[in-house]
């Protein structure tokens, strides 16, 4: 069985498939239903204004992401209007082959026991797999992940790259200088990759809203698969007066509002600073206990990955799509000692997909069963940072290889 999962000829088909199943499940009219349609609508637009004159974002108005997302939200306008879905599908599914190529350039059991993994994390996940910008932060994760043990330099690099797309990625930069032996080359590449970005975007492009990013997210309310919306929604489906759920057309998303709601908001604004802090304590205490560099990296960066959205008021299901990087790494440095995050992960994931875009109006609607799996997948997140954070204050101890 072992010799039969390291043949490319089984891994590229299984990508095929994995990517093409999932493309039809975003293009398919009335399946999934609006799941793709940041892409097909907001993508679509914020691109079209753009280069018809009707301002640029992050250059001559505020925007949510940053302004390297652009240029994956530019390139599918070759196909027009009516073909922009099909060619964002192409380009994504271009680049996770390009990273999946990478990933089994060297066949081994940890790289494809890695590949494996993602192709399962790419299929629980769904539509929103491929139909978010999350999906390019996401490959160029991957690549910076693999690059990491030889090229800490080239990884640096990368993940900058990927944190100028969608903030995420960041985290696995943290846990790389606080935790990999590499971990000046990736704090100096990064930093570079990032004045770079900066200079070209502030100089050439006179991008005054560069960082608008930064602050877009902190005036929102709680959106309502946040873990800090859960207790309300229970709330609102107990019919405590004043608790309801409602569609914010300023930033097109469902939330939660009622008595303790802004409570809860600000507990949230408070709580990712302070899980940030917690697991960057903890891992500097791995690093002076000598916990092994590899693992520590992979735990922290874990950690991170999942606090970002655990801890966060927004919880989308494409904050989903992040968690199979950390987890990928930590199966090619750590083999069976991440079985458990990787089943746990897989399981959320699972669950996320079933929240959105399965029976997303059930949940809307406070159906009980689908308040119950909310619960058990914000929950599974709390687990799975729990268990990074025990494991990296446990790692120093930690023997032998799997």
């Amino acid at each position: 069985m072992r010799a039969l999962l390291r043949r490319r000829s089984v891994l590229w088909p299984a990508f095929i498939a994995v990517h093409l199943v999932i493309a039809a499940a975003c293009l398919w009219p009335g399946v999934t239903g609006d799941s793709f349609n940041d892409v097909t609508g907001f993508y679509r637009v914020w691109a079209e204004n753009a280069v018809h004159g009707n301002g640029w974002p992050a250059i001559d108005q505020p925007w949510v992401y940053p302004i390297v997302a652009l240029v994956p939200m530019l390139i599918p306008l070759i196909g027009g209007p009516a073909g922009y879905g099909a060619i964002w599908l192409l380009q994504v599914s271009l680049l996770n082959a390009a990273a999946f190529g990478v990933l089994i350039s060297r066949n081994t059991v940890p790289r494809t026991r890695a590949a494996w993994y993602w192709l399962a994390a790419l299929l629980a996940l769904g539509p929103v797999a491929l139909g978010r910008l999350d999906v390019v932060s996401v490959a160029l994760a991957v690549l910076g992940v693999v690059a990491l043990a030889t090229r800490p330099w080239l990884a640096g690099v990368l993940l900058a790259l990927g944190a100028w797309v969608k903030f995420w990625p960041a985290a696995i930069v943290l846990a790389a200088v606080v935790a990999a032996k590499g971990r000046w080359r990736v704090l100096i590449a990064a930093v570079a990759t990032t004045a770079a970005v900066v200079a070209i975007a502030w100089f050439a492009l006179g991008a005054r809203y560069l960082f608008s990013f930064v602050g877009q997210q902190s005036g929102r309310g709680l959106q309502v698969e946040s873990p800090f919306a859960t207790p309300l929604l229970w709330a609102a489906w107990a019919k405590i007066p004043g608790i309801r759920v409602y569609y914010d057309t300023g930033i097109y998303t469902f939330q939660v509002s009622g008595p303790g709601s802004s409570t809860l908001a600000h507990i949230a604004d408070w709580g990712m600073p302070v899980a940030v802090a917690a697991a960057v304590l903890i891992g500097l205490v791995a690093v002076l206990q000598k916990a092994e560099p590899r693992y520590g990296t992979a735990l922290l960066a874990l950690a991170l990955t999942v606090g970002f959205c655990a801890f966060d008021k927004v919880g989308s299901p494409q904050y989903h799509a992040w968690f199979a990087v950390p987890v990928m790494l930590g199966l090619m440095v750590a083999g069976r000692r991440f079985a458990l995050p990787a089943a746990l992960v897989l399981a959320s994931t699972v669950l996320t997909q079933l929240i959105y875009p399965w029976f997303y109006n059930a949940m809307l609607a406070l159906n009980p069963l689908m308040l119950v799996v909310l619960t058990a997948r914000n929950a599974l997140e709390l687990v799975v940072f729990a268990w990074a954070l025990v494991a990296l204050w446990r790692a120093p101890s930690t023997k032998g290889r799997s």
